[in-house]
């Protein structure tokens, strides 16, 4: 959890992936009670388009059964870091490609219940990175999956994408690319 939400709440457990807080607070009557959050790094989604395509991934994902799941690439935002650099950054270890301009389309709170932000990214102009292979991570499996933009709606309504921010930010997406 960065430090600037750690001061305001107690981390009742602290974990791997995501923390446990708490905070006293008052109920509407008055009364004191103590409210628990999940708490996790900021995170981003990064959407690559060109003028017809957008790139997304097939990955294997614990939890999620033993098919690949098909979502953006996405990944926690270092300490300090600006999302367009984490944008750039995961978009190069994810998928080995580098694009030609980053612009933060949407910020959501995934959760009532959790204390952090996901700043959808799209990423336009995508291609290849000449030294791509240095920077992939053998402990992930992902492989590219690319698609016509104009599917990416049917994609989502017929339950290829199985998780809702992912189902949503392509959605928002779609509406800002016909803007």
């Amino acid at each position: 959890m960065p430090a600037a939400k750690r001061d305001s709440f107690q981390v009742a457990y602290h974990g791997k992936v995501f923390d446990i807080a708490t905070q006293a607070t008052r109920d509407p009557g008055g009364q004191q009670v103590l409210a628990e959050f999940a708490a996790c790094d900021d995170v981003v989604r990064v959407y690559p388009v060109d003028d017809e395509n957008i790139w997304l991934i097939r990955e294997k994902r614990l939890g999620m059964g033993s098919e690949l799941v098909l979502r953006t690439v996405a990944g926690g935002i270092e300490e300090g870091e600006d999302p367009l650099v984490a944008a750039q950054r995961e978009l190069l270890e994810e998928l080995g490609i580098v694009a030609d301009s980053f612009e933060v389309f949407h910020e959501s709170t995934p959760m009532l219940k959790a204390l952090h932000t996901v700043y959808h990214v799209v990423a336009r102009g995508p291609r290849t990175s000449a030294d791509a292979s240095r920077y992939s991570d053998p402990a992930e499996y992902i492989e590219p999956a690319i698609f016509p933009i104009d599917q990416v709606e049917h994609l989502v309504w017929d339950g290829s994408i199985r998780e809702d921010i992912i189902a949503f930010g392509l959605l928002r997406l779609l509406r800002c690319l016909r803007r």
